[in-house]
């Protein structure tokens, strides 16, 4: 099975919105994208087993847990816990058949 695209490109700025609350404090802040890591089958804070890309920033991961076993550094964010900076917005041709179904009465 081939991996799908990452949707964070390396230098490329995100919004942090992590789901865990050991994370809450991060909510919103702007981080840059320093390496794109491909995880297999990894333990993961929220989903239990998981697979998918994840993502070293200028902004270090805090531990997902309380738990002594999870206190060190390393920690990396997971493709659910950014958000792009500017989502793409609606194609053109889509907007105009859109608009000209709208009537307007007078």
């Amino acid at each position: 099975m081939s991996k799908p695209e990452p949707k964070f490109k390396i230098d490329e700025v995100a919004i942090l919105q992590p789901p865990h609350p050991s994370a809450r404090s991060y909510w919103g802040m702007e981080t840059t994208v320093l390496d794109v890591i491909w995880a297999e089958g990894v333990e993961d804070a929220v989903h239990g087993l998981h697979s998918g890309w994840s993502y070293q920033t200028d902004i270090p991961a805090p531990p997902p847990t309380d738990l002594p076993e999870d206190q060190h550094d390393g920690w990396i964010w997971s493709e659910y816990d950014l958000k792009k900076k500017h989502e793409p917005g609606q194609d053109f041709a889509d907007l105009m058949v859109e608009l000209t179904k709208i009537s307007v009465p007078v």
